[in-house]
């Protein structure tokens, strides 16, 4: 008997097998997570709710999504699919629950272009000193913004990563400079003299002051981790094999931990978190723009200069990185007949869905028009609320990998550990959280301060926007019920199957030959 844990059915989609190296499979993931803007947003908001303690909370949120990473590793390596977690929640659990998955996929991945694009149009008028934003310039610029990412993804996947790449090193190379500066003026005793003096007890979980500055920046510092599996929907276009297409998200999330941990680190230490020093990362001045106001410290006026092209570069890299898995579900979801057909087209010159890409580029630029037009505080808005669309799909891929190999894991620990146990734990945690994320959003209070009856205006937009995909799912049953007949993609499970008569080990190819599906 062998463990038989590749899925069956999965289809070819026309990508380019080895038209994304190894190198810069990793670095979409790092430039999906846009640690610069992520950090400039979330860095001061992290340290009023956490205070010192946000190395340590930083550390414990980012638990919770490695067990995530390890089930995508695992479903990668059976099943290297673009659908990622449609084609997992379908395969394991369900067609409805697989649809959801990808539906909340898209959803997330059209918000955070909606936040990028308002970030590079902050970053503008900074750059250029304008206290006041033309509407002609605002829109100018979210208009150029998106179709340039949307036409350097859709390029094709050896081109479009490779830019990432280049994107990706001139961010980090920026953080780590501004890390260094700031490290170097703590060393020669120049760091805010509000600020206390690196300790050890940062990283002490049990300093926490209450379980409210802890589930504050637990959420605050969750969120800033997502993107990471944007490097698994290029599976099928990754050079080398499944497993290792599979790690790469796990590499990612590595790097990602380490360097808000040595950023906060040195940013804590030279600015502090006294709320009435003009330095201090929670000064009201600096806590939406972390990275301008270190940067301005740093050099000078040139400070906000130079801030304002590390986060656009972030904001371009991260857009363009979440571009390409969405439009890759998208391309997925077709191919097994779970959207219209138009979906599943892959140019043959570029062998990239460029009708999808550019779908879900005009998409987010319509949302963001949309949004703006009605008030500004709406994109404010959904940018909190994106959370709820993370947590569902995120969610759905830790239960998917519990699901499939349950039969199989048990045979030995470390299977059991990493397919079962520890993907439970992410779920459940991540399910309490989206609760009480969801509950928080509730407030009238929470983001802009908007409400409709009462319902605070982040939650209804966070749920209505992930719940309006149940009635597109509804009509589309209604047209195409074969995908949730599970007709174009069956529902399976890992099990054991009988080796052939000689005892030889049976090879991926004799394997595939097996059956094409195992419903329990």
């Amino acid at each position: 008997m062998h463990e038989e844990t590749a899925m069956h059915g999965l289809k070819a989609k026309g990508l380019r097998k080895g038209s994304v190296s190894k190198g810069a499979i990793v670095t979409i993931g790092l430039a999906a997570t846009a640690p610069a803007y992520s950090l400039t947003g979330a860095l001061g908001h992290g340290a009023s709710a956490s205070g010192y303690q946000l190395p340590i909370v930083f550390i414990l949120s980012v638990i919770p999504m490695f067990f995530v990473a390890l089930s995508y590793k695992h479903l990668t390596t059976s099943a290297p699919d673009s659908g990622t977690v449609f084609t997992w929640g379908t395969k394991a659990i369900g067609p409805r629950f697989g649809w959801l998955g990808g539906w909340a996929l898209l959803l997330a991945s059209m918000l955070a272009g909606v936040t990028a694009t308002e970030i590079m149009v902050n970053a503008t008028a900074i750059a250029f000193n304008l206290a006041e934003t033309p509407v002609w310039v605002h829109f100018g610029v979210a208009v150029l913004f998106i179709l340039s990412t949307t036409y350097l993804t859709a390029l094709g996947a050896k081109e479009s990563s490779r830019t990432t790449m280049i994107l990706t090193i001139i961010q980090y190379g920026g953080l780590i400079a501004l890390a260094t500066m700031l490290f170097m003026r703590v060393i020669q005793g120049d760091a805010v003299s509000s600020a206390e003096p690196f300790s050890l007890e940062w990283f002490n979980p049990f300093a926490i002051t209450s379980f409210s500055a802890f589930l504050n920046g637990f959420l605050v510092a969750l969120f800033i981790f997502w993107g990471f599996d944007a490097s698994l929907a290029m599976s099928e276009e990754t050079d080398g094999s499944a497993e290792q297409a599979g790690r790469s998200g796990i590499i990612a999330m590595i790097i990602t931990v380490i360097t808000y941990v040595v950023f906060s680190i040195t940013a804590l230490a030279y600015a502090g978190i006294d709320a009435q020093d003009q330095s201090s990362l929670t000064f009201k001045d600096n806590i939406d723009s972390i990275i301008t106001g270190l940067a301005t410290d740093m050099i000078g006026t040139n400070g906000t200069l130079v801030a304002a092209v590390i986060i656009s570069i972030s904001a371009f890299s991260a857009t363009m990185s979440t571009i390409m898995p969405a439009a890759r579900a998208a391309l997925a979801m077709a191919t097994y007949r779970a959207i219209p057909r138009r979906f599943s087209s892959v140019n043959e010159a570029t062998q990239t869905p460029k009708f999808a890409t550019w779908t879900i580029g005009l998409m987010t630029l319509v949302i963001y028009i949309t949004l703006n037009l009605i008030s500004e505080s709406i994109i404010k808005d959904s940018i909190h609320s994106v959370s709820i669309a993370i947590c569902t799909y995120y969610t759905i891929a830790a239960l998917s990998c519990v699901l499939y190999f349950h039969r199989t894991a048990f045979n030995h620990w470390h299977t059991a550990l990493s397919q079962l146990i520890l993907p439970m734990i992410a779920a459940v945690i991540l399910i309490a959280v989206g609760i009480l994320q969801a509950w928080n959003m509730m407030d009238p209070n929470y983001g802009s301060g908007g409400s409709v009856v009462g319902i605070g205006a982040v939650f209804l937009i966070g749920v209505v926007t992930l719940f309006s995909g149940v009635p597109l799912m509804v009509m589309w049953n209604m047209r195409e019920p074969r995908f949730f007949r599970g007709e174009t993609l069956p529902l399976e499970r890992a099990h054991m199957a009988a080796d052939r008569r000689n005892n030889s080990t049976i090879d991926s190819d004799s394997r595939s030959k097996i059956g094409s599906s195992y419903i329990p």
